[in-house]
């Protein structure tokens, strides 16, 4: 035990010293270790294999690349971010009531069928016994978790009508969901075997849930029980893969690995799913007033920041024939970031990420190439096809938009369902695009732009209100323009 102790002083003294200089006069280069879990420093040009990202080689990182592997930090750079700090009395929403009367002229934000609209009862025999069904399986009515959440969201904005706006009875039915769940202590995050339909499930909910608190805490009197059993959800929150490695395979590594030294980054997580997990813990943070939660938020979001390359290309653009459709959730992600961000007075669209680029000028090039019948600026990474169970479509995406294959779901969604979400880069940046893809300030499934988007489905205008985020962020950025 001794020559063990001895030996990890002698190595930490070996590598402090080795980070301080070179003989030559030149720094060490610091590079990972072929597992992927420790620093190595060295003199020298580095093996191939150990050659660490230009992001990487500047420290934009703490701990281990492996996904399985949760560090203490996500990020090693300090930014105006990290000065945010929460007011007492923080609020999403500035004027609620105006809020509502937005909200009131808006058509029904569902679709059509069972799935859209449940029955009232059939959801809370789900939200009752959720253990049954937290790894996303149908009840016997076809439904799923996703299906019921949206429902009850759609009900916090439906409702009845008193004098002309819109206030919904559905609080009762939200208060009542969360304050059981709190009190039955529910909602564990399953952390049994392999990545899937457990995780994914698990952190929609806790979206939801923390997104329904925060845009209704000063309207429903939520228990001290739930409030600290939300607190407690948030605080011990596990981000990594739970995928259980076999000795063939027993390396995930990261996102941030993707493009810029690929090494078979297969917990696709931490590109998509980071951004609902960020949402989550920087909304829960400033509506729990619970600092330590807001951070851990905002160090996600630095991770976010430091995926775009120095094309401003993020990694979603490897998921193959699913790449658009993935990607085009980005604009909307930063976005409403941005108004979150709002309301603790910073301004993250012109917050500079470690590539030298604005947020918002990732949101523009967002805009300028998903929708195009080009995608070349994306093909070395859409080749790639990561976690799409080798789906070799992707040659699809060579042709003009036109004359692709309908995969259903494969492509982006409409560029207006997106233009509306992002309404805050919009109006700032890029007001030209509401007359080049349509909008309507009051919500409608059928908005028509001036762009062809007839290759989409049968029915090109339709679309979806909602689009990366638990909240509809076009009407919270209306009632918080002053």
């Amino acid at each position: 035990m001794k020559k063990l102790l001895l030996l990890l002083i002698l190595s930490f003294f070996s590598a402090q010293s080795f980070a301080a200089g070179c003989t030559d006069g030149s720094e060490p280069v610091k590079s990972i270790s072929a597992d992927g879990s420790y620093y190595v420093y060295s003199c020298g040009d580095p093996a191939p294999d150990q050659v660490l990202t230009s992001v990487l080689e500047k420290e934009r990182y703490c701990g281990t690349n492996i996904a399985t592997v949760i560090p203490e930090q996500w990020t090693c750079f300090e930014s105006p971010l990290m000065d945010i700090e929460i007011p007492e009395d923080w609020k999403l929403i500035d004027d609620y009531d105006k809020y509502q009367q937005i909200i009131s002229r808006n058509a029904i934000p569902r679709g059509v069928g069972h799935q859209s609209n449940p029955l009232k009862s059939e959801c809370i025999d789900m939200f009752h016994n959720i253990s049954d069904y937290d790894n996303n399986t149908e009840t016997q009515f076809g439904l799923k978790i996703g299906d019921c959440l949206n429902d009850l969201r759609a009900r916090l904005y439906e409702g009845k009508k008193l004098d002309g706006i819109k206030w919904t009875n559905g609080r009762d039915y939200a208060h009542e969901i969360l304050e059981y769940w709190a009190s039955v202590d529910a909602l564990k995050q399953p952390k049994d075997g392999g990545i899937g339909a457990k995780d994914y499930a698990w952190l929609e909910t806790m979206q939801f849930i923390t997104g329904i608190y925060a845009q209704e805490k000063d309207n429903i009197e939520f228990s001290d029980t739930f409030k600290a059993w939300l607190t407690n959800r948030l605080l011990n929150v596990e981000f990594r893969s739970f995928r259980v490695p076999t000795s063939h395979d027993p390396f995930s590594y990261r996102c941030k690995e993707i493009l810029y030294n690929f090494k078979a980054p297969e917990w696709i997580n931490d590109c998509s799913s980071r951004n609902r997990y960020t949402e989550t813990m920087i909304v829960g943070g400033l509506a729990l007033n619970n600092q330590d939660i807001f951070d851990e938020g905002i160090d996600s979001l630095q991770y976010i920041t430091v995926l775009f390359n120095h094309q401003n290309i993020h990694p979603l653009a490897a998921r193959g024939v699913r790449s658009m459709s993935y990607y085009s959730g980005l604009p909307t992600f930063l976005s409403g970031i941005a108004v979150i961000l709002e309301t603790v007075d910073y301004d993250f669209m012109e917050h500079e990420m470690p590539n030298g680029f604005k947020v918002h000028e990732a949101i523009q090039f967002s805009f300028d190439h998903i929708w195009e019948d080009d995608l070349s600026i994306f093909w070395p990474y859409i080749q790639l096809n990561i976690a799409t169970n080798g789906n070799q479509q992707y040659p699809e995406l060579l042709k003009p938009k036109t004359e692709r294959e309908h995969y259903v779901g494969y492509f982006a969604s409409k560029p207006q369902k997106v233009l509306r979400q992002s309404i805050r880069f919009v109006d700032f940046y890029a007001p030209e695009l509401k007359r080049k893809f349509g909008y309507e300030e009051v919500y409608s499934k059928f908005v028509k732009g001036t762009e062809d988007i007839s290759y989409y489905d049968h029915n090109p205008s339709y679309y979806w209100m909602f689009d990366s985020s638990f909240f509809d962020i076009h009407s919270i950025y209306k009632a918080n323009l002053d």
